[in-house]
């Protein structure tokens, strides 16, 4: 039998960042050696990117459902000191909010093909000896229109940026 939460039927958001996360695992399977993404690695993890609401929710229920000391925990590595350039959801090269990360994190050091305009791109540490074949390209406009479908699944579809939602959790 299983359980409730097995039964729950999953946000669109939700099921886009298992088929990024999956997608992911499987190019990197397949070109362990041409990529340098892995824990620690946070090359790609100093910026500071906005979010659509849907996925702002995502994490703020993941957080809520932390223990209060997972919560304080995250609380004291956020009020660390960091690079201006870092994401504030990374210490120490790590990203403290891993399983409920956005879609763009889940994406990046991936070949991102952007079709309109026949480029492909993908982080400098990767693929230094072999160009990605074709079917191991993330079609960037595809995954950006799902992206927006399932913001508009949401009752916003604005986009908040990861400084503001942070904020938001430490107030929690």
């Amino acid at each position: 039998m299983k359980s409730d939460e097995e039964n729950a039927i999953k946000e669109p958001i939700e099921s886009l960042w298992e088929n990024a996360s999956m997608f992911f695992d499987k190019v990197a399977l397949k070109y362990g050696k041409e990529m340098s993404c892995k824990s620690g690695c946070s090359k790609c993890c100093h910026t500071d990117i906005s979010v659509f609401d849907v996925e702002s929710n995502i994490l703020e229920k993941w957080f809520l459902h932390l223990s209060d000391e997972a919560k304080l925990d995250l609380k004291n590595k956020w009020k660390e000191p960091r690079l201006n350039s870092a994401c504030v959801f990374l210490h120490q090269d790590k990203c403290t909010v891993y399983p409920a990360r956005p879609i763009i994190c889940r994406t990046q050091g991936l070949p991102l093909h952007l079709s309109t305009e026949n480029i492909l791109d993908y982080c400098d540490l990767n693929f230094l000896n072999t160009t990605p074949e074709k079917e191991d390209w993330l079609n960037l406009d595809r995954l950006n229109t799902l992206l927006t479908l399932a913001a508009k699944t949401s009752k916003k579809d604005q986009r908040q940026s990861l400084k503001k939602i942070q904020k938001k959790l430490l107030n929690l």
